[in-house]
C-alpha cells in the first residue's frame, strides 16, 4: 500500500516578488535540517514571520534551499554528523566528535553494544509515567505514577493484557505501548547510542505498526520494539522474519487469521505489504501484468532474479503464510493454556497444501530450473522460503538501501551512493552484520560528508534537537515544576501536544510509515507547530520539560543577537552575520560550563 498525503498550504501564497531575503535566510536556520533552533527565538523574530510566504514556497524545492543554506557556509562534518547520525548534538558534542575523528565516531556508532550508556539506563529506571482510572466492572480505582515496568516483559507476561478476560481498565491496556513512548523520549534525548535510536525510528517506520490499532498490539509493544532494536544494524533476512512473527504486526495487518482450514479462503493483507512495504517496494510492482511470463527477469552480477512482483506472487506467498499464527486461545487451536500465551505458532491444520509459485523467472532465451514451493515434511518453511526469496532479491536491496540514504543523506541522493550501497547489501545478504556494513558505506562517502541543507527534520526530530541543545530535563509524572499547582500528566500532556504536529510516536495510521520527504513536511501546519512547541515545552505548563532558558540566554540582548547566537550553538558554522562575533558561546558557558568543552 501506498498513500501520499497532499500538504495543505492554502493559508501561504509564494510571493515571486519577494526575495530571499538576510531575514528569511536567517531564519530558514531557526528550523531547517542539522540546524534546527529553539522556536521559543523563533516567535519573537518578526523577521521569520514576514518571511514564511517565501520559506513556504523555497522548501518545495530541496535544490533552492540547498543553495540558500550555502549562504552560511558547508557545516563542519561533526555538525553534520550529529544532526543525521544523531537526534542533534548536546553541548560538548561537536567537540568530543571533532577530537575523536568522524571515522572512530562512525565505529563508536556502530557497535552500540560498547558505548556506556548508564545514565540513560538510570534515567528509565528513575522517570515515572502517570496512569489513572475509576473502579470499574472487577478491578478499583487507581492513581499511580508508576515506573516504566513492562519495557522488557515477554510476549507471555504482557499478554494477559490483551485479553477481555483479564478485568482491568482500558489505560492498563495500553500501558505497554505508552511507556516504550517514554523510554523512546529519553533515549532518544539522552542515550549515547544516537546511531541505534536514529535506526530504531528508521524500521519503525520501515516496519510500521500503529501501536494503539489493537489491544494486542498495544500490549505487546514493548517485545515489537525490541525486536527492531536487536536487528536495526544486523541481518535483514533474519529481521524481516522476525517482525513477521511477532504478535504486533500479525495483528496489524491481520496475519493471525491467515487459515484457509475454516472457511476464511486465506488472508492476504500481511504478504500484500511485505512485499510492497517491507522488501521489492511498490516501485517493482507489476500491477498490470497477470503472467509471470510477461514480466521476464532481470541480471545482477551473473544472478537472475524475476523481474518484479504482481498480484498472483501476492496470493501465492499468503497461501505459503497459512497457519503462522498467534497463540491466543482461539476456539479453533488445541485446548490448554499453552495456546493463549501471545507467542508465535505454526497451526498446521490452517495451512494451505500443494505447491506455490512466487517470483518464479520465465525467459524465452534463458533456461531456468525454479523450485516450486512446497514442503510436505515441514510446511512452516514455505514460508520461509518467502523471506528468503525476498530478503535476497535485487529489488528489495535497491528499494531498502535507497530509503537508507535518503534518510541519512538527503531527499534526492545521488544513484552512486545508492548503487555503493547496494553491492554491500548483495555481498552480505548473509552476514549478521550486514546493516551495518551498508550503513559504514554510506556513512563514510563523500556524499554523506558534503550534502548539506537537503531534508528538513521532521517535527519530533526538530523538537528532539532542542531538547537535547538547551540541555532539558524531562520531569517525572508527579513531580511538580515551579509554580505548578496541582499534580499533573506531564508525559500526556507532551504526547498531546506532538500528535498534534502530524508526527506521532507509533501512531501513524497506515502502514507507509511517516512521510521521510521535505515536500511533505513542509506546510503551514507543521511549520507553525515547529515554531509554537519549543515555546510552550519551555513553559511551566508546557508538559514534562524543564529548560533553564535565563542560564542561557541574556535578557538584554536584542532578538537578531539571540538568533544569531542560537544559530552558532546549535550548527557551529561561521558566518558573517551582523554581532555574530562570539556567538558560539552563550553567557550560560561562562557562567555554567558546557559538558566536554567549551563550545568551537
Amino acid at each position: 500500500m501506498q498513500v501520499r498525503l497532499e500538504p495543505t498550504n492554502s493559508a501561504l501564497k509564494h510571493d515571486k516578488s519577494i526575495p530571499i531575503s538576510y531575514q528569511a535566510t536567517r531564519s530558514k536556520a531557526l528550523w531547517r535540517s542539522h540546524g534546527d533552533v529553539s522556536s521559543a527565538v523563533a516567535r519573537r523574530s518578526a523577521a521569520a514571520a514576514a518571511a514564511a510566504g517565501t520559506l513556504q514556497a523555497t522548501f518545495q524545492h530541496p535544490t533552492t534551499v540547498s543553495a540558500a543554506c550555502s549562504s552560511f557556509g558547508r557545516a563542519p562534518l561533526e555538525v553534520i554528523a550529529l544532526n543525521r547520525m544523531a537526534w542533534g548534538p548536546r553541548p560538548g558534542d561537536t567537540e568530543r566528535v571533532k577530537a575523536m575523528g568522524f571515522a572512530a565516531y562512525v565505529e563508536e556508532q556502530l557497535n552500540p553494544a560498547a558505548i556506556d550508556d548508564s545514565d540513560c539506563d538510570r534515567r528509565l529506571s528513575e522517570t515515572r509515567l502517570r496512569i489513572k482510572y475509576d473502579a470499574g466492572d472487577g478491578y478499583p480505582a487507581l492513581t499511580e505514577n508508576r515506573p516504566l515496568v513492562h519495557l522488557t516483559k515477554s510476549n507471555a507476561e504482557l499478554w494477559p493484557l490483551a485479553r477481555y478476560q483479564t478485568k482491568t481498565d482500558y489505560q492498563e491496556r495500553q500501558r505497554p505501548y505508552n511507556e516504550v513512548r517514554v523510554a523512546t523520549w529519553l533515549r532518544a534525548l539522552y542515550s549515547k547510542r544516537q546511531l541505534l535510536e536514529v535506526m530504531a525510528d528508521f524500521w519503525h517506520n520501515h516496519f510500521n505498526v500503529k501501536a494503539d490499532s489493537s489491544s494486542e498490539s498495544a500490549a505487546t509493544f514493548p517485545v515489537y520494539d525490541r525486536i527492531i532494536r536487536d536487528n536495526a544494524l544486523g541481518n535483514f533476512r533474519t529481521f524481516v522474519e522476525t517482525i513477521g512473527r511477532s504478535a504486533a504486526m500479525m495483528y496489524y495487518l491481520d496475519q493471525v487469521s491467515n487459515r484457509v482450514a475454516g472457511g476464511e479462503g486465506g488472508n492476504e493483507n500481511y504478504s500484500r505489504e511485505l512485499f510492497e512495504l517491507h522488501t521489492l517496494g511498490s516501485d517493482n510492482y507489476f500491477k498490470f501484468y497477470d503472467k509471470r511470463s510477461e514480466v521476464g527477469v532481470e541480471e545482477y552480477k551473473g544472478e537472475i532474479f524475476a523481474r518484479g512482483y504482481i498480484d498472483a506472487d501476492v496470493y501465492q506467498a499468503s497461501y505459503c503464510f497459512t497457519g503462522w499464527t498467534i497463540r491466543n486461545g482461539h476456539w479453533q487451536l488445541p485446548d490448554g493454556d499453552q495456546y493463549n500465551t501471545g507467542e508465535y505458532f505454526f497451526y498446521e491444520d490452517w495451512h494451505q497444501g500443494g505447491t506455490k509459485l512466487v517470483l518464479t523467472r520465465f525467459h524465452p532465451d534463458i533456461d531456468i530450473q525454479d523450485e516450486f514451493i512446497e514442503d510436505k515434511a515441514n510446511p512452516e518453511n514455505e514460508g520461509k522460503k518467502v523471506f528468503d526469496l525476498l530478503a535476497f532479491h535485487i529489488g528489495t536491496a535497491r528499494y531498502i538501501c535507497t530509503k537508507l540514504c535518503r534518510r541519512l543523506i538527503g531527499d534526492e541522493p545521488s544513484q552512486a551512493i545508492i548503487d555503493a550501497a547496494v553491492a554491500e547489501w548483495m555481498e552480505h545478504r548473509r552476514s549478521d552484520d550486514q546493516i551495518a556494513r551498508v550503513l559504514r558505506v554510506i556513512l563514510l562517502s563523500d556524499d554523506f560528508k558534503s550534502t548539506w541543507g537537503t531534508k528538513i527534520k521532521r517535527p519530533l526530530e526538530m523538537i528532539w534537537s532542542f531538547l537535547r541543545g538547551v540541555e532539558a530535563e524531562m520531569l517525572p509524572d508527579g513531580t511538580l515544576p515551579p509554580g505548578e499547582d496541582d499534580d499533573i500528566n506531564h508525559w500526556g500532556d507532551i504526547f498531546y501536544r506532538v500528535d498534534l504536529s502530524g508526527h506521532r510516536l507509533f501512531g501513524w495510521p497506515t502502514p507507509t510509515g511517516h512521510p521521510d520527504l521535505m515536500s511533505y513536511w513542509a506546510n503551514t501546519n507543521s511549520i507553525l507547530h515547529r515554531w509554537n512547541m519549543p515555546y510552550v515545552l519551555a513553559q511551566n505548563w508546557g508538559g514534562a520539560a524543564q529548560i533553564n532558558l535565563l542560564n542561557l540566554v541574556d535578557p538584554a540582548w536584542s532578538c537578531i543577537t539571540i538568533v544569531d547566537r542560537w544559530i552558532a550553538r546549535y550548527v557551529r558554522v561561521q558566518h558573517q552575520l551582523a554581532g555574530a562575533q562570539g556567538a558560539d558561546r552563550l553567557p550560560g558557558a561562562r557562567e555554567r560550563p558546557e559538558p566536554a568543552a567549551a563550545a568551537a
